[in-house]
């Protein structure tokens, strides 16, 4: 499963009065949230979760992040996480689900309550892992769109350049328009905005874990922008913030790709 899953993680708090703040940033993966006894409301670009003794099990699906997502958490928190990698959930989810909304249950329902109520009753970790393992695995409906994964390998893994019109045309064979569509029903965003979400990424990681003292003129080149301004246009543009109070305000989390900031 490692090459359509990123990674689980869990999130326990017992406190009766927790109450915790922090702000996602713009990212290319989709994440399945489950909480063992909680209530969620949506509003704009916020999740609020309230714990309540009496709910089910709360499923929730968010997508790919275009803009900054808030999450407030309340009461106690039992919580695990899935998070996919790009067209990784497209192999065990139907076709009904709008892949570029957020939507949680009754109207989402990834596993049945059942194993959800099991699930949380697993304290080893490992355990844990290979029971969501052997599930997801028995929900497997492969997918494939080779112009998908084409552009998916060019955009992360490619060191060089390339113009949106050129990949289409030149390296698929296929029209920008065209690709726009495949993306935005399996991605859920344009190939443009999908590409500056993953510069973005990129530049954060390296700046964050490979070459924190490498300033942002060199960084900004070797993910693709076009010079520092660039970058600092596109940070402002995602985040709200300039690259400065961006990286100052954050918070890794963990040892995947996570960077949060705690606002309460």
């Amino acid at each position: 499963m490692q090459k359509y899953i990123s990674y689980y993680y869990v999130d326990v708090a017992d406190d009766e009065y927790y109450h915790n703040e922090y702000i996602c940033y713009p990212h290319y993966n989709n994440t399945i949230s489950l909480y063992k006894n909680h209530e969620v409301k949506f509003g704009n670009n916020h999740s609020q979760i309230f714990y309540n003794s009496a709910s089910s099990p709360l499923q929730i699906f968010t997508p790919l992040r275009e803009t900054i997502l808030k999450v407030s958490q309340i009461g106690p928190v039992h919580k695990i996480g899935i998070v996919f990698e790009p067209f990784g959930i497209n192999q065990v989810l139907n076709n009904d689900l709008a892949i570029s909304e957020r939507v949680t249950s009754p109207d989402f329902s990834f596993f049945d309550v059942e194993f959800i109520n099991r699930l949380f009753d697993i304290e080893n970790l490992e355990d844990l892992k290979l029971a969501l393992d052997k599930q997801i695995l028995s929900m497997f409906l492969p997918v494939t769109n080779e112009y998908i994964i084409r552009t998916l390998q060019l955009f992360h893994n490619s060191a060089d350049e390339i113009s949106i019109d050129e990949l289409a045309e030149h390296k698929l064979g296929i029209s920008r328009k065209h690709l726009n569509r495949l993306f935005k029903k399996h991605i859920g965003t344009s190939v443009q905005k999908y590409r500056s979400i993953v510069r973005f990424r990129q530049l954060m990681s390296h700046k964050l874990n490979l070459q924190p003292q490498t300033n942002l003129g060199i960084l900004s080149h070797q993910a693709h922008y076009t010079d520092q301004s660039h970058f600092i246009k596109a940070c402002k543009q995602l985040t709200g913030l300039t690259p400065s109070q961006f990286f100052k305000d954050g918070k890794i989390v963990g040892t995947e790709d996570t960077f949060w900031n705690f606002t309460g």
